[in-house]
């Protein structure tokens, strides 16, 4: 076994409404780029993992159309449906176990509605969640995922545990410095923007939710001296732990949402010998679906005293939030966040949103310099 893991080769598009490539030339161009970036060939890949979801894509076994594109075709292939961070787990353990010396994990979120417009993409994304919570025992009426961000954020709001105008300027900021960065879907934003936005899910309004998009990307995961011999490799995979949330009929979901990220973090941390986060950490990529649960975020990745610049220094979700392939553009955000912010760990944090704060997996990586 070998739990040397590094990150060797990525690849990230953002999908526009003026592409004329077919989803599965848009995954083949980002695993070719990816694997390029990574100094190796298809051959050298000796297991695939693809993150898709049957729902957004309106069509059962939606892998089938792009697993030869995805560096599968002949190959060990398998699909995860949920964040893609999970499918990173499956992949780092893969290589853990030397069943593979490079991996490739394909992250797929392009919704076939025809559009990829924030408030169309948001609308689909609602419209899925209410078909996620169980369908025998457990499906409350009118329940989506922005509905349980909502009420998080009445009952902080309510308890004065959070201040209204503290959720508008943590929104502005995280949109006004993504808008920076390559990769922001959101231009920059003033407090009274998010404000005046439209109500989405009382109190929440549109800017203070994520930048829903469309996009596709690809990660190459090389195992010990494989991976060092890559000719560019963007960080070293330390640490991961997983946890997930509770359901409706646990009050805890609503009390204590950043209770999966606090159990994930402290694995992940155990595994890359991080015992002290405050100093040891440089920078954090994570997935606050709603700014009200930022701060309770912060505290679970014992990370509440990180220098507010060195919080989603990409701008996070509220910049952009490409659904279940977000876990992959947070850890390539982070790779560019380890070379702007020397002297520490870069941490990811990565929680599906197909019901919110309900039963959400969260899972945490800890990246290091190679």
């Amino acid at each position: 076994m070998n739990d040397d893991v590094y990150v060797v080769g990525a690849s990230w598009t953002d999908v526009a409404a003026d592409t004329d490539l077919q989803l599965d030339e848009l995954v083949f161009a980002s695993c070719s780029a990816a694997m390029k970036n990574a100094g190796i060939r298809r051959h050298q890949i000796g297991f695939s993992v693809t993150s898709s979801l049957d729902l957004y894509d309106a069509r059962s076994i939606s892998n089938a159309l792009t697993a030869p594109a995805a560096a599968a075709y002949l190959g060990d292939e398998v699909r995860v449906e949920g964040d893609v961070s999970g499918s990173i787990l499956l992949a780092s353990a893969n290589l853990i176990s030397g069943a593979s010396d490079f991996v490739i994990v394909v992250a797929i979120h392009v919704p076939e509605i025809g559009s990829v417009e924030e408030s169309d993409i948001r609308r689909l994304d609602e419209h899925i969640s209410s078909y996620t919570f169980d369908a025998h025992f457990d499906r409350p009426v009118g329940m989506t995922s922005a509905v349980t961000l909502g009420l998080h954020a009445s009952a902080e709001l309510d308890s004065g545990r959070a201040d209204w105008r503290e959720l508008a300027r943590r929104s502005s900021e995280d949109i006004t410095r993504g808008a920076t960065r390559a990769r922001g879907r959101r231009s920059a934003a003033t407090e009274e923007d998010v404000t005046n936005s439209p109500l989405v899910a009382a109190p929440l309004t549109q800017l203070m939710l994520p930048a829903s998009s469309a996009g596709v990307g690809a990660l190459v995961l090389g195992a010990g001296v494989n991976g060092r011999r890559c000719p560019n490799p963007l960080a070293r995979l330390t640490g991961w732990g997983s946890a997930t949330s509770r359901n409706t009929s646990d009050s805890a979901w609503l009390s204590n949402p950043a209770a999966a990220a606090t159990a994930a973090s402290t694995r992940a941390y155990a595994r890359a010998g991080i015992v002290d986060p405050a100093n040891e950490v440089g920078s954090v990529e994570m997935t606050d679906l709603s700014p009200s649960v930022s701060a309770g975020l912060l505290s679970g990745l014992g990370l509440d005293s990180l220098p507010a610049e060195k919080v989603n220094p990409s701008g996070g979700v509220r910049s952009n939030y490409p659904g279940i392939a977000n876990g992959l553009l947070r850890l390539i955000e982070a790779t560019d966040n380890l070379s702007t912010h020397s002297g520490g760990a870069a941490v990811v944090h990565a929680a599906d949103d197909l019901c919110g704060l309900v039963n959400s997996t969260s899972n945490v990586l800890v990246l290091e310099a190679p």
